[in-house]
């Protein structure tokens, strides 16, 4: 067992240096060329444990009874720490920390004690970070972010735990985003109940954001505040207040805290692109090229006639200089796999994307980089969603669904649209149904093309008056998207709207002129063969080409 103190401080030289990185247990610091590498608390604890233990294995259960004493926790949270220190360290091909099946871990680099550095010699966690080859650590670019301990305005204590709990449920939810650096809990309480500045908790902590707020409970209510506040100016980003009635308390905390986290994350989200949008081209990392990609690429089904390819390539190359400049960056891996995918479902006019419509190369490079994301990041739910979405546009249904759920166990949180498309089309709209209204309250800026999907799932269910609601919606939010004027015309056909029918139908034909029944039946492959024939008849009311 390796002995460790409550502050997991190491045996032996109190900081120790290996392949160009300093350890300091007394001040907790992790530097590389004197710059301070971001990690969160419990990592760094399980940092420290490997070390101390360096050149003899140390099996799972050791590390977790170490690391966290007295409480129960999944291997998925040790896994999450080692992928964590790993993409620190630059340990992609595991050679400093190894693997062992079914046993545990080694840490096999060679220490050299070192005099412990003073804590003004470290940067905080969110200072840049150059490796070797000269790229940023896209690791060290991500939001840092802390909740700290909501307020019981009562100040009854033993409504403390329902506060408290609330708090711990949003860390939790945060921390499930692999783009967000999540400050843990056990750090964040510590500033319970004082009135330290913003600004120098951010600094204490190294959070570029914090997340405050306040619990008020009566007999029969709730009400809750919450605000998200940048540290550096103390301005505050984001804020709202909720009122419940206060019946099931663990069910209305659950729905608070997923709630507030949907609109944290999307907040977050707008405020660090806007961050990025702010610097240099020169001074773009890694990090900042894929917040910029990832925003063109959100922008391609909006696009207007004619720029869907312009936008789709723009997005393309801005993720690919990001995966250049970190080739283990998981999430540009991920969100690049998306530009070759949608390259091979929607045809375009843009020269450059030529011939990558239905190309078999095309989706192949798609599915490559997906799994290259999750062989980075296997913790990422993100990227376990892109490749379940690119084995669903490969037809093997079961492993895109199998991959789908595997996304959703990682982050229930995660608003994936995608997922309830891949039911609709197994033959489970119902199902589908149920999750796209599940998904649009929790993220207030969802995908326009999520219409669609609902608009698709309401119509192989059967239900025609509010498919064709939904399309309406649809088409005007989707210009350059010729399968919504499809599924509208569908709709309005069985419903026996005529003309509105052919008028759709006629706009899907102007943007894809070769459009024919059983090409989009052989393209979407309906699981359930009484739906295919339902689509299809609504197809041929409204006048499409067989």
């Amino acid at each position: 067992m390796v002995e460790m103190t409550t502050e997991t401080e190491m045996d032996g030289p109190q900081a120790v240096s290996f392949g160009g990185f300093t350890l300091d247990a007394v001040h907790r610091a992790l530097t590389r060329d004197g710059e301070r590498v971001a990690l969160r608390p419990k990592s760094f604890d399980v940092l420290c444990c490997l070390v101390a233990a360096a050149g003899r294995s140390v099996t799972r259960d050791e590390i977790v009874r170490t690391v966290w004493p007295k409480v129960i926790v999944t291997d998925e949270s040790l896994s999450r720490c080692v992928s964590d220190i790993r993409q620190a360290l630059d340990d992609d091909q595991q050679d400093l920390i190894k693997t062992l099946h079914r046993h545990g871990y080694v840490f096999t680099a060679t220490l050299t004690p070192v005099p412990a550095s003073s804590p003004a010699e470290a940067r905080t966690p969110d200072s840049s970070l150059r490796s070797p080859g000269g790229s940023w650590h896209a690791l060290q670019k991500r939001p840092s972010i802390a909740v700290l301990p909501f307020t019981n305005v009562g100040g009854d204590r033993e409504q403390d735990y329902f506060s408290d709990g609330l708090t711990e449920d949003i860390a939790i939810r945060l921390s499930k985003f692999g783009d967000l650096f999540v400050i843990a809990s056990e750090s964040a309480f510590t500033f319970k109940g004082n009135s330290t500045s913003p600004r120098e908790i951010g600094r204490r902590l190294g959070a570029r954001y914090i997340v405050l707020g306040a619990v008020r409970r009566d007999q029969a209510r709730v009400r809750i505040s919450a605000r998200l506040v940048e540290t550096d100016t103390g301005t505050q980003v984001w804020g709202d207040i909720y009122e419940r009635d206060l019946a099931g308390v663990i069910a209305l905390q659950d729905e608070l805290a997923q709630r507030i986290v949907g609109l944290l994350v999307s907040r977050l989200t707008q405020t660090e692109l806007a961050r990025a949008q702010r610097k240099a081209p020169a001074s773009l990392g890694a990090y900042d090229l894929f917040l910029r990609g990832r925003s063109v690429l959100a922008s391609v089904d909006t696009s207007p006639v004619g720029e869907y390819g312009g936008r789709l390539l723009a997005a393309r190359r801005t993720l690919d200089d990001a995966v250049q400049l970190d080739p283990g960056y998981a999430p540009a891996l991920t969100a690049l796999s998306d530009t070759y995918n949608r390259a091979w479902l929607v045809a375009n006019d843009e020269p450059a994307l030529a011939g990558e419509f239905q190309n078999p190369s095309v989706s192949d490079q798609a599915l490559s980089l997906a799994e290259r994301a999750i062989a980075a990041d296997p913790t990422l739910a993100e990227g376990h969603s892109q490749l379940a979405w690119v084995l669903h546009w490969r037809y093997r249904r079961g492993d895109a669904l199998a991959a789908f759920r595997r996304a959703n166990d990682l982050n229930p949180n995660m608003a994936d649209g995608r997922y309830a498309l891949a039911l609709a089309h197994a033959g489970h709209a119902d199902e589908s149904i149920v999750l796209l209204n599940r998904i649009f309250p929790l993220d207030p800026l969802p995908r326009p093309i999520y219409f669609s999907y609902l608009a698709n799932s309401y119509y192989l269910a059967g239900r025609y008056p509010q498919a064709l609601e939904t399309s309406r919606t649809t088409v005007d939010r989707l210009p350059a998207v010729f399968q919504a004027r499809v599924w509208h015309a569908a709709a309005a056909a069985q419903l026996g709207l005529d003309e509105e029918a052919r008028a759709a139908a006629a706009a899907a034909l102007r943007l894809r002129p070769n459009f024919t029944i059983s090409g989009f039946l052989g393209m979407i492959r309906l699981s359930n063969p009484r739906q295919e024939l339902n689509l299809e008849e609504g197809l041929r009311k409204a006048g499409l080409p067989v």
